[in-house]
């Protein structure tokens, strides 16, 4: 490098000498001096600069990781207080009117860090405006968090101005502008229920078996989908074609440029933010439903006295005035698999099926009386003493039970996860009317006999994979036992299987400036990717 510089300055120094200085050659060597020089002077100032920014690096690194929380040690995750709240925005929705909210209101469904203590001594603030008005407002803050979890499901309620067109954040007097949707105010069927966020999902006969019950007793299933099996995707696509199901994707938390510490926010939420997707579903449907239920895949509610859930739900409703919710119990129950879409049949489903022990209740609410919502109802009906609901809500139902068919049999007979918790099962002790059951038998010969199901039909799994490392999971984490760490499978490690291709959902992940108390995170442009793979 020397000898290039010297070069090259030679060069220049003879070049310029000759061409205006050549009677007087003793121009070049002082040229040739100056340029060495100048060239020590301008190595010695990069090296300073090099040393300066290296020693200010350093330092600021070192502070960092003193203040930076070991995501992988969740030791102090309930515990340690950090200077800014990291909160994912889930959703947005805007009201120009609400029986529940008022005028002009804003509902924001998001993920906040529960543990920090500015959380309870600092607002929240929204900045509304249209075209000819800004209004500045403080939220009002509804969580579902729970101890054991970081992270929690909240929602922040304001009011800002008509003809709402751009809604922001503000935090440390900065404003940062976020995306929202107009709520619903109509809905396909006056009973929506809820379905909890389903992923690396491949039991399509649960599936099968929910949505033909639903549809026959008058509800509307919202499913949400984080990751599934591609067959069992496409089969899900057609039915919602016909109207059965609305598919709502449902998205991993990403913070995209974080600047200030934090704890991963997946790894310390309840289970996969369950709560977010059910307020996600109350927001969306609160002005257009009747009645919302919040079910997982695998709960199926039977109505004993009405053809419908719409008449069934009123009756009680009436029975209990002052009711804001109803809690249908629930009890375990096992059916056996036909084997394959082109063999499933509801007369011996229902003929297999066998009742066993009582699980935690499921609500269906009056959406107009809540704005927030838990995994098993809200905890506002919830007695904080003893963890256990209460009639404050409203009333527990027992007959008839939720149908909870979490682990199906196969033709083979019970696989290991039956015997890794077994429970003791008897003779169906729910009614279901044969009337009910023809109906259903029907419907599923007519949907089998469309060309586009009937193509399907060859491709779907007919054994399980994932759902038995899920459950092997989520065993030797958290169930069967009292709560004593966040609840979810993020620490699970899913092996992949090239006879099973998901379809996983993705998107653009945005961050705010690095904000005080707060700084905000939240995605765009939802996509379905095939190339994600088969993960949570």
């Amino acid at each position: 490098m020397r000898r290039l510089v010297i070069i090259m300055m030679r060069k220049f120094c003879l070049f310029e000498c000759y061409r205006q200085f050549a009677p007087l050659k003793w121009h070049c060597r002082k040229d040739f001096h100056r340029g060495w020089t100048i060239y020590f002077l301008f190595l010695l100032m990069t090296l300073l600069f090099i040393l300066i920014i290296s020693m200010w690096n350093t330092r600021e690194i070192n502070k960092l990781i003193k203040k930076l929380p070991d995501i992988h040690n969740q030791s102090h995750a309930l515990t340690e207080n950090l200077a800014v709240s990291h909160i994912f925005i889930v959703s947005a929705y805007y009201y120009p009117i609400s029986k529940s909210l008022g005028r002009n209101a804003i509902a924001v469904n998001m993920v906040i860090d529960s543990k920090n203590s500015h959380m309870n001594t600092t607002s929240h603030y929204f900045v509304g405006s249209n075209n000819s008005y800004t209004q500045k407002s403080v939220a009002v803050l509804e969580s579902e968090t729970i101890e054991v979890c970081r992270y929690g499901s909240a929602v922040a309620m304001a009011t800002m101005v008509d003809n709402l067109n751009r809604l922001e954040v503000e935090s440390g007097g900065t404003r940062f502008e976020i995306p929202f949707k107009i709520a619903r105010y109509t809905a396909p069927k006056p009973v929506i229920f809820c379905i909890s966020p389903q992923f690396v999902a491949e039991q399509w006969e649960i599936f099968v078996f929910h949505v033909h019950v639903a549809h026959r007793f008058g509800a509307h299933m919202i499913i949400y989908l984080t990751s599934i099996v591609d067959s069992y995707f496409e089969l899900m696509q057609e039915y919602e074609r016909i109207g059965y199901i609305t598919i709502e994707k449902w998205l991993k938390m990403k913070f995209n440029n974080p600047e200030t510490p934090f704890f991963e926010p997946n790894l310390n939420t309840e289970l996969r933010n369950q709560a977010g997707a059910h307020a996600d579903c109350l927001l969306q449907y609160k002005e257009a439903a009747q009645f919302i239920s919040f079910f997982d895949m695998d709960d199926i509610l039977v109505p004993l006295n009405y053809p419908t859930y719409f008449q069934e739900f009123t009756h009680e409703f009436n029975k209990n005035p002052g009711a804001r919710s109803i809690f249908y119990g629930r009890r375990e129950h096992r059916f056996t698999k036909g084997g394959s879409f082109s063999k499933f049949n509801f007369h011996e489903i229902v003929q297999s099926l066998e009742s066993s022990l009582t699980k935690a209740p499921k609500p269906v609410i009056k959406p107009e009386l809540y704005n927030s919502m838990g995994i098993h109802g809200s905890k506002r009906d919830r007695n904080p003493n003893k963890q256990a609901f209460t009639l404050t809500g409203g009333p527990l139902i027992t007959v008839p039970s939720i149908i909870h068919v979490q682990r199906p049999i196969g033709k083979d007979g019970p696989s290991d996860v039956h015997q890794l918790w077994k429970f003791e099962f008897g003779p169906f002790n729910e009614t279901i009317q044969d009337n009910d059951v023809e109906a259903l038998e029907n419907d599923i010969w007519r949907i089998r006999n469309i060309s586009a199901f009937a193509q399907l039909g060859s491709r779907l799994p007919n054994t399980d994979y994932f759902f038995s490392i899920i459950f092997k999971c989520y065993l030797s984490e958290f169930y069967n036992r009292p709560l004593s760490k966040c609840p979810n499978a993020e620490s699970c490690e899913i092996p992949q299987n090239e006879n099973y291709k998901c379809i996983h959902t993705d998107a653009k992940y945005v961050s705010s400036p690095s904000l005080e108390p707060y700084t905000y995170h939240f995605y765009t442009d939802e996509f379905w990717s095939k190339y994600y793979g088969c993960y949570h």
